[in-house]
């Protein structure tokens, strides 16, 4: 009864009859037809035949930041209080554990990509999952392709306030289609063993909001290989470590990416380019963690003949070139992380003349109240942007506040 008052009710008025019916302490309910529900990572919802279970959860992210003039000139170029993200999440399993489910909307500007499409889409995620055996899982829907780590990790358990420019650039975001997921251990203990896991994506190349008909695909393939075993808590999903690893652990991984004709700049994200191009994107990457002490680092690299297309006298050019980041970090009191980080992106010679190069140097402290779904983080980069012409540098400081269930 629960679940079905529940899911007939629009959005919007969800979260009141959540809120109504949140219990006062973290404890189990059970409704009058045996529906149960409790918090525990989230508000859980559990069919009383056990054919349905949902989970909900909601965060935020408030942010300040500020940015001088330049390195000498400590005056305010630009200063913005805003919403980073604010992200509602459902998922969970239908008439069997073994298919599951995730839809996930996020409300703020940025996360409907609208000053680059001028569609204002909630739609995040939206994907359907049959775990056809313990380690082998095929999916279906819209989702994160299987490219860098740092874009594979939630932005609520990123070790600095927001990811790196390398990110930034390279990322290859989402995108709708099928995906497969498989995954070995060569030994019996899973969390000592080495592992590797392999997934691959067949989509549209599109990302979030096509903007046309299709008229090619995308093929990405990433291989993780784990020589110590299975990271605590599913520790290769977040860089700060939290666990504190009792033994080293690592990963390595290799991705490749191919969109055919795509449409945006970044393949599936960017501005509309005027000529579709093909794009092959590379991802080397890894972290490793040890008693409070975490390495992240990655290299990116993106190719494509002829990058600069042409409307007229507009010009419009996809970023081919390559980035590199590289964060350390360590937990040196209990619930608190500083954390250095060093990411670099550079364009081909052949666009040069229509896209800057950029590097930051940032230094990062994090309080965790929470582990990363309630935290506070505060940040300073020295930024800079370079040219053909020039090189300009400038400071920029942030604090953010993250908030979530």
């Amino acid at each position: 009864m629960v679940l079905y008052r529940l899911l007939s009710l629009p959005m919007w008025m969800m979260c009141f009859f959540i809120i109504a019916h949140l219990p006062c302490k973290a404890q189990e309910e059970v409704g009058e037809n045996g529906d149960r529900i409790w918090i525990r990572g989230g508000i859980n919802f559990l069919a009383a035949d056990s054919s349905m279970m949902l989970t909900l959860r909601l965060r935020m992210q408030n942010q300040a930041s500020l940015e001088t003039v330049s390195a000498s000139n400590l005056a305010i170029n630009d200063a913005q209080f805003l919403i980073r993200r604010v992200r509602l999440r459902i998922n969970g399993f239908v008439v069997d554990p073994r298919l599951t489910f995730l839809l996930q909307l996020g409300f703020t500007r940025g996360d409907a990509d609208f000053d680059n499409t001028q569609f204002f889409n909630v739609l995040r995620d939206a994907n359907i999952t049959y775990r056809v055996l313990p380690n082998f899982h095929l999916s279906f829907g819209l989702g994160k392709l299987p490219g860098n780590r740092e874009r594979v990790i939630s932005s609520g358990e990123q070790q600095f306030i927001d990811r790196s420019i390398v990110n930034r650039t390279f990322n290859l975001d989402r995108d709708v289609g099928l995906q497969a997921y498989y995954s070995h251990t060569f030994g019996t203990n899973i969390d000592s063993d080495p592992r590797a896991s392999l997934r691959v994506a067949l989509t549209t190349g599109e990302g979030r909001n096509p903007l046309r008909a299709l008229s090619g695909l995308m093929y990405t393939a990433r291989l993780s290989i784990f020589p110590f075993g299975s990271f605590t808590n599913n520790g290769d999903y977040f860089v700060s470590d939290l666990a504190f690893e009792q033994t080293p652990k690592l990963y390595l991984a290799g991705v490749v990416s191919r969109n055919e004709n795509a449409t945006r700049t970044g393949g599936t994200i960017g501005l509309p380019l005027y000529t579709q191009r093909t794009m092959t994107n590379y991802f080397i990457d890894g972290i490793f963690k040890y008693r409070g002490f975490s390495l992240y680092g990655e290299y990116s690299k993106r190719s494509t003949q002829d990058p600069v297309t042409r409307d007229g006298t507009n010009i419009r050019a996809a970023f081919a070139g390559e980035g590199f980041d590289l964060q350390a970090g360590y937990i040196f009191v209990e619930n608190w992380e500083a954390a250095l980080r060093y990411s670099s992106v550079e364009p081909n010679d052949d666009v040069k003349a229509f896209l800057q190069g950029q590097t930051q140097y940032t230094l990062c402290l994090t309080r965790f109240f929470n582990g990363h779904r309630v935290k506070a983080q505060t940040d300073v980069t020295y930024n800079v942007l370079r040219s053909n012409a020039s090189e300009q540098a400038s400071w920029i400081v942030r604090f953010q506040v993250e908030l979530g269930l």
